[in-house]
């Protein structure tokens, strides 16, 4: 019998997550799954615990293949997936036990190509607070997409937001929380970029899903739970955060480009600029501090990533003081290079 969902899992050096993840996935109420557990060339334990959960519960699949990184593992899930729908988990992450049958039961009753849902962060934003929960509802109730105007609508809240709401990104860009029919991903011949090239591969996964896909529908509910740690490759500190981010921004763009005209997402695509330099000088401030740098020095490190070019640019033209009052404040600090009340306002963050 056909699998109605599978879900691919790349997984490298989680050893000590792995099974909370797994264990997640084998708990679903949605029991007609396939488990696609990709080894990246893991060199710790995670080979023979893929292997096995394989011989424990048939559902449960394992390629062995050297070391290529996400977006790779993933194509390569891809590629041997049986299931109606397909589904993403990252191996240091876990799943609440209705998140598949939820999306699939959505996906069916909207004859929906993509089905996207909510968040849910475990962990603190700066020090991995373990207990520390937040969730994110993107939709406050089922919402479809379909036509120009749906495809635009849902490029653009991938992409980024009005300056004026609440979260950077509104129905955010992670693969992870939503359901794709497996069949339109095949007919369109759409896979994932390396995140060796790109920062983050999931937003040009999901420009490249949207701008093609007949029905969408996003869902309230909130069943994936992001853990904020310190050990993943996208929660790191990157000395070139931002320069790749830009690099990023300027793909976007291009995809944006092929469907709607700048004047329409230049807004969104500003947004992201923004955010994604706040996200890189908060990492940097942190970082001044774990290495105990003299606060002369921090201050010259973070005048210097405010005066980025292309962030000053964004910063004359986005109208920041319409953001919420915390990343206004923080949009405020970057525009003018305010590197000490930068590093009050992340030393504040970290006592919330």
């Amino acid at each position: 019998m056909q699998p109605k969902v599978s879900v691919i899992v790349p997984v490298y050096r989680v050893e000590p997550y792995l099974a909370r993840c797994v264990e997640s996935l084998l708990g679903q109420t949605l029991r007609e799954l396939e488990i696609i557990l990709v080894d990246d060339g893991s060199p710790d334990g995670c080979p023979a615990l893929c292997d096995g959960y394989a011989a424990r519960d048939p559902r449960v699949r394992v390629i062995h293949q050297e070391n290529r990184g996400q977006g790779f593992a993933r194509n390569a899930g891809l590629d041997i997936a049986t299931g109606a729908y397909v589904g993403f988990a990252d191996s240091d992450d876990f799943l609440l036990p209705e998140m598949f049958e939820s999306l699939f039961r959505a996906a069916e009753e909207a004859g929906a190509d993509m089905v996207l849902s909510g968040i849910r962060y475990r962990g603190g934003a700066v020090f991995g607070e373990e207990d520390r929960e937040e969730l994110r509802h993107c939709f406050a109730k089922a919402e479809r997409f379909e036509g120009a105007a749906g495809r635009e609508r849902l490029m653009l809240g991938l992409v980024g937001a009005e300056p004026w709401e609440p979260e950077d990104s509104r129905y955010n860009f992670a693969v992870w929380k939503n359901l794709y029919r497996r069949a339109f991903l095949e007919e369109r011949h759409i896979r994932f970029l390396s995140e060796r090239e790109w920062i983050s591969e999931d937003v040009l996964f999901l420009l490249d899903v949207a701008s093609h896909c007949p029905q969408a529908v996003g869902i309230p509910g909130a069943w994936y739970c992001y853990c904020r740690n310190g050990d993943s490759f996208s929660k790191k500190y990157r000395a070139d955060r931002f320069a790749r981010q830009k690099q990023l921004a300027a793909e976007m763009e291009r995809r944006l480009g092929a469907w709607i005209p700048p004047s329409r997402y230049q807004l969104y695509v500003d947004r992201y600029l923004e955010s994604s330099a706040r996200v890189a000088l908060v990492q940097e401030a942190v970082r001044c501090r774990a290495e105990g740098l003299p606060a002369r020095e921090a201050n010259r490190r973070l005048r210097a990533c405010s005066a980025d070019e292309t962030l000053q640019t964004v910063l004359r033209r986005y109208p920041w003081w319409k953001l919420p009052r915390m990343q206004a404040a923080f949009a405020f600090a970057m525009r003018f290079r305010m590197a000490r009340l930068q590093r009050w306002m992340v030393a504040l963050r970290e006592k919330l």
